[in-house]
């Protein structure tokens, strides 16, 4: 914002600050050489305007040279160290202009043949270009503090809003929100109908739930484990479709204990297939599970899309493609084959097979060292 301002009022600047600079110039040069009674003739005199023609010189140095250097000093992290070097640059680089007019202005226009005839005025003028010059710096570098400042604190708040609305999407993810609307209607219309098996339905949702928030605190999951939670969704979403939802697991038994996977994804994975897919009586929906090559899990279902349908597979697949990504190359495949689509999910062995119990196997982010 700062510099929005700044690069808005640049031409009034460039225009209006010379004339006010070239005239406290040639005030103060008349004070250095004991002239100031000059001025009840008349203020207006040719040096005045040779020292206003001075001060644009100056200024278009100091502007041009403060931008150059500052792009080159960016890579210094110190910000000591940038206003050392800044200074110093502008300084120089705005003395040697000064110095080069300076001479031309004396050396061609007055036609002093030798720099001692100029040498004291030279001085005086480059001591007092020299102190408006700091003066330049402490207005730039104050500027820049404060937007370097307003861009820190704008980056803060956009983590911590990403922050919240990372937060945000793990709740909704841990919650399934899907799941649990579509599971609470149909609880409230169990309650009328069948209070009994409204209370077996409420018992297997909050397992559902609990055997959630259990493995969400683990890194991964075993997918024997994972298929437990799913078959509990599975007759969940069974009861809530009046049974148009059936499942197929072919899962060997002692590869299911060896391999793993990220927790949750797979109930998850189930309920967007639903969301997404008619499952009814007339028109069921079958899944199966499978493993394939010891190194994917398979989950195929019919392909019954829906005429209007909530898109919730494309936001699935997007969320699992981030979780898989930290801890594979492996890409997740999604493949429709006649009337079925197939989800390749890549699971992963453990060297330890105690690798839950064992706290020095849990993996952290970007370490594969817990598999094979």
């Amino acid at each position: 914002m700062l510099h929005h301002i700044w690069n808005k009022s640049a031409v009034y600047y460039r225009i209006f600050y010379p004339l006010f600079s070239g005239s406290i110039t040639y005030f103060l040069l008349l004070l250095a050489f004991n002239r100031i009674g000059e001025l009840s003739e008349s203020y207006f005199r040719a040096e005045w305007l040779v020292c206003i023609v001075f001060a644009y010189f100056w200024n278009t140095s100091v502007q041009l040279s403060s931008r150059f250097i500052g792009q080159k000093i960016k890579f210094i992290s110190s910000i000591p160290e940038q206003v050392t070097y800044h200074v110093i640059g502008v300084a120089i680089s705005s003395s040697i202009v000064i110095g080069i007019i300076i001479y031309l202005y004396f050396y061609y226009l007055i036609g002093y043949t030798s720099i001692e005839n100029f040498l004291s005025e030279m001085y005086v003028l480059q001591g007092l270009f020299l102190f408006q010059t700091f003066i330049y710096e402490c207005a730039w570098w104050g500027a820049t503090l404060i937007e370097l400042k307003n861009e820190t604190i704008n980056h803060e708040e956009d983590k911590r809003a990403a922050y919240i609305s990372k937060e945000m999407r793990l709740f909704a993810e841990d919650a399934n929100l899907p799941l649990l609307y579509e599971t609470l209607e149909t609880l409230i219309g169990l309650a009328y109908q069948n209070p009994d098996h409204a209370e077996e339905y409420a018992e297997k949702l909050a397992k559902v739930y609990r055997n959630t928030i259990n493995n969400r605190k683990e890194e991964f999951v075993s997918i024997k484990e994972a298929i437990k939670t799913t078959k509990d969704v599975v007759q969940l979403l069974t009861d809530a479709r009046s049974g148009g939802l059936t499942a197929e697991f072919n899962i060997d038994e002692k590869l299911s204990e060896e391999l793993v996977i990220p927790p949750v994804i797979l109930s998850r994975l189930v309920v967007a297939i639903a969301s997404d897919h008619i499952a009814t009586p007339i028109q069921p929906l079958h899944l199966k599970f499978y493993i394939e090559d010891d190194t994917l899990l398979v989950v195929a279902h019919s392909c019954n899309e829906k005429i209007d349908k909530p898109d919730a597979m494309h936001e699935i697949m997007q969320s699992l493609e981030e979780t898989f990504r930290i801890y594979t190359k492996t890409p997740i495949l999604r493949i429709k084959k006649g009337k079925e689509c197939l989800i390749k999910l890549p699971a992963f062995q453990v060297e330890n097979e105690n690798w839950k119990k064992d706290g020095d196997a849990q993996v952290s982010t970007g370490d594969q060292s817990l598999f094979k």
